[in-house]
């Protein structure tokens, strides 16, 4: 396999689920912000997600749909759904021999369902959640397929290189945007409207309550999202997926190469470990800063390791 035809792999999957934690995020706090009636947190979200701060403050509705229409039609913005999901599906297109029919497919009926004339005309007619969730669901068909009819080799594991590579980032970020910036001392009706979108918007209210059975407690959620390897999408969950589909490659190819394997489980050894009451001691901030210098070294030896050479 070219490292070219790995790379694309790599980032088809990634934009996919780059545009499935974006889309969850809109959902989850388009409800909050009805819920609470503070549309505040798009002021946030348009800095970190789409990479600048709004003109005007977002104050009302009205001025959430028009953040919302940006994050998922705007062709100029670089972090939209619509170039996300076209990204995808360019790297799908070049790489047809090594995907299944079928996930080819899934990825480009996705961007033509997003590319259709009336979509625009749809959104402003309905509530958009109608539409986020028609979109969610082409992601939920893109997973699906994917895991039902993708041969298990080279392709497979680049595929989730780049999936659970994006998936701990996001992981992290959603900790360092979302749970950082609250504050613990308020006590209002607003709290549990923000846990539990909190919590939805990353799939995670069900084992929440399943495992803690109590109210909304910050450290609980930290736990849960940091080291509960139950939970797909924590931090060690995709650290030990990364660390799986690694050992993978390198037994495929025969590589010799150990540096990659070395930082990855060493990442995964130092995960297994940590307690709630070891991130208290050290602090979220230094936790969640500490792990993403860690990500980084495995993003760069990713690629000297894999993109820069043939299999």
């Amino acid at each position: 396999m070219l490292s070219r035809v790995a790379n694309n792999l790599f980032w088809m999957d990634r934009y996919m689920e780059r545009s499935y934690g974006l889309l969850n995020l809109i959902k989850t706090n388009y409800s909050s912000t009805l819920d609470s009636g503070d549309y505040s947190s798009w002021n946030n979200i348009t800095q970190t997600y789409l990479g600048y701060e709004s003109r005007t403050p977002v104050i009302n509705h009205r001025d959430s749909l028009k953040i919302i229409f940006s994050m998922l039609f705007d062709k100029n913005n670089s972090n939209s759904i619509l170039n996300m999901i076209f990204k995808s599906r360019e790297n799908a297109r070049s790489v047809q021999e090594h995907i299944s029919r079928e996930l080819w497919l899934s990825v480009n009926k996705f961007f033509l369902h997003l590319s259709q004339e009336n979509i625009k005309g749809k959104y402003r007619k309905s509530d958009p959640i109608t539409i986020v969730n028609e979109l969610l669901q082409y992601n939920h068909i893109y997973y699906s397929v994917a895991d039902i009819t993708q041969e298990r080799g080279n392709a497979y594991c680049f595929m989730n290189l780049g999936k659970y590579l994006e998936r701990v980032v996001q992981s992290i970020d959603f900790l360092n945007v979302r749970i950082i910036s609250f504050d613990e001392k308020s006590e209002n009706i607003y709290e549990s409207y923000f846990f539990k979108n909190l919590l939805t918007s990353i799939g995670g209210y069900q084992i929440y309550l399943k495992t803690f059975k109590s109210l909304f407690k910050i450290e609980n959620i930290i736990e849960m999202i940091a080291v509960n390897e139950s939970f797909p999408r924590s931090i060690i969950y995709s650290i030990n997926k990364l660390f799986n589909h690694v050992e993978r490659l390198n037994n495929f190819n025969n590589i010799n190469d150990k540096r990659l394997i070395f930082i990855v489980g060493k990442l995964k050894n130092n995960l297994k470990y940590t307690t709630i009451q070891t991130i208290k001691s050290q602090g979220l901030t230094k936790f969640l800063d500490e792990t993403k210098t860690e990500l980084n070294k495995i993003s760069n030896t990713i690629n000297n390791t894999y993109f820069y050479q043939s299999y």
